[in-house]
């Protein structure tokens, strides 16, 4: 219990230390409360050593994500989500050929030095970087890949995730990114601080911000009910729960007359804040550094071919930098992350089209995953 609490306290800490610096003047709020959190998480675990206890993990990467995502969506206009969304179809679908050709570049580099660990290797890193840690988890489980190869090839995708993550979120990152504050016609202007508008408002929009979250923390579960009585019936269908999730938090959103629109975007932002932390806490750097290395090396491998390709096809076509950028997260990371880079760059309109992808990341990952590690362990004719 007590490892329990200190866990959400060093969560929580983290993320109000990452907003209270994010809120600062000049320089400090120029990075934004997003990149603040995810590098105070990454300090705590690699240079003080901190831990975060599994429970808490599993408490902020299950519900209260599950919540964030329902207040994130809630602000969906479904009306433009296919007008604004057909720009990430192009940058996704050229991540995750290049993620494949790239897992293929990694392989025949590093077969030498990782023997006979690179077929898995390559199925690995294939699933994850093209549908996410789903698509990981299948394929360890299908190629019965042994326990300690899964533990580091884990650690390295965590590790190579969230640099990446890092670099979008600066290569991305708007000065209207730092949340919300109140327009002339009421609503909310993505741009504006967050705590202000929670010291100036709090009586105003108190009983509406409860409100809203209430109406998500009973999307959510009404989400989790559903995914319950589906898997039996849907047992192949990989990524249910985040289906059921956005699919039913789009329906809510449409729901003529909501009043909480307009807070649910700056409150969703607030409470998706602590999975950063969870991620910076969870890369451990170290345990990678000895028997771990080329491991790392080919996870960092796939993922650099995959960004500078992707960014060099995308200065081609001309397709926007946020888009691609958010095309390359729900390959590298999977439905949630493309959508919280998506919000944190100040582009709610890619939100729900990010998650699109990454669902269909989630449907793809798994087989591309398994098709490699079977061309890489197969002969070379001679």
């Amino acid at each position: 219990m007590n490892d329990t609490l200190a866990g959400w306290a060093l969560v929580l800490g983290l993320t109000a230390m990452g907003f209270w610096l994010g809120e600062r003047p000049g320089w400090f709020g120029r990075l934004g409360p997003t990149l603040w959190v995810l590098s105070l998480g990454l300090l705590a675990s690699n240079g003080l050593g901190l831990r975060l206890p599994e429970s808490v993990a599993e408490g902020v990467n299950g519900p209260l994500t599950s919540v964030a995502i329902v207040l994130l969506l809630l602000a969906v206009d479904g009306r433009r989500v296919w007008e604004e969304g057909r720009s990430l179809i192009a940058p996704f679908a050229a991540a995750v050929v290049v993620t494949c050709l790239a897992a293929l570049l990694g392989a025949l580099l590093l077969g030498p030095a990782l023997g006979a660990d690179t077929p898995p290797l390559a199925g690995l890193f294939t699933a994850t970087y093209t549908g996410g840690s789903l698509n990981f988890v299948s394929v360890a489980r299908a190629l019965a890949v042994r326990p300690d190869l899964v533990t580091l090839a884990t650690a390295a995708d965590q590790l190579v995730f969230t640099v990446w993550f890092l670099l979008s979120l600066l290569l991305g990152h708007r000065r209207q990114n730092n949340l919300n504050l109140e327009t002339e016609a009421g609503a909310l202007d993505p741009g504006a601080r967050f705590i202000p508008l929670v010291w100036r408002h709090w009586r105003q929009w108190g009983g509406q911000a409860l409100a809203c979250l209430a109406l998500a923390v009973l999307t959510m579960l009404a989400a989790t009910a559903l995914t319950a009585w589906l898997e039996p019936l849907l047992p192949q269908v990989p990524g249910l729960g985040i289906v059921v999730l956005t699919s039913l938090a789009l329906v809510v959103a449409q729901i003529p007359g909501l009043r909480c629109k307009a807070l649910a975007y700056p409150l969703g932002l607030l409470a998706i804040h602590p999975f950063f932390a969870v991620i910076g806490l969870s890369a451990a750097v170290m345990a990678l550094l000895g028997e771990g290395l080329n491991v790392l090396i080919y996870a960092a491998l796939v993922v650099a071919v995959q960004a500078v390709g992707v960014l060099a096809l995308a200065r081609w076509r001309r397709w926007g930098l946020v888009d691609t950028l958010v095309s390359s997260q729900a390959a590298v990371g999977g439905p949630s992350t493309a959508l919280a880079l998506a919000t944190s760059c100040g582009r709610q309109d890619l939100a729900v089209p990010g998650v699109a992808v990454g669902l269909i990341g989630y449907m793809l990952g798994t087989y591309l995953g398994l098709l490699m590690a079977a061309l890489v362990a197969a002969p070379i004719p001679t």
